[in-house]
């Protein structure tokens, strides 16, 4: 019986052993995963702290029962955009438009030019543009 007793506690303390190394293996991976997204997380933080974007005129071209709105946006953080992941928003609604500009880099202290076609509707409207990481600007206008 002292035997099979010896065999037994083995076959146990081995299983511990592999179950405490395979539980390492484990924890440790999650813990590299969970460290590579906080320092990520930290990163896009600082980025959006960084950016910052001003609407600093707005013009209108009036065509028949549409008009055109030109924008002239200002980079005004320190982090480089790019002029063609932006978002424009006017009363709310998605619209799409152009970049005027012709740039796609779109360094601090330099203006985006965009421009939005086929817009209705006269009286006070507006507008806003958001910038690839969540940073906008409101600006209001009237037609």
């Amino acid at each position: 019986m002292g035997f099979e007793t010896s065999i037994v506690v083995t076959i146990f303390l081995v299983s511990a052993i592999l179950i405490a190394t395979i539980s390492y293996t484990t924890l440790s991976s999650s813990q590299d995963i969970l460290s590579s997204s906080v320092d990520e997380h930290y990163s896009l933080l600082n980025t959006k702290l960084q950016t910052d974007v001003q609407i600093v005129q707005s013009s209108a071209i009036i065509h028949n029962s549409t008009y055109q709105l030109s924008l002239e946006v200002l980079n005004t953080g320190s982090e480089t955009l790019s002029s063609d992941k932006l978002d424009v928003l006017i009363d709310g609604v998605h619209v799409p438009y152009s970049n005027a500009s012709a740039i796609t880099t779109w360094t601090p202290e330099t203006y985006a030019l965009l421009n939005v076609y086929n817009l209705s509707g006269f009286g006070d409207h507006r507008v806003k543009v958001v910038t690839e990481n969540g940073i906008c600007d409101y600006y209001s206008y009237n037609i």
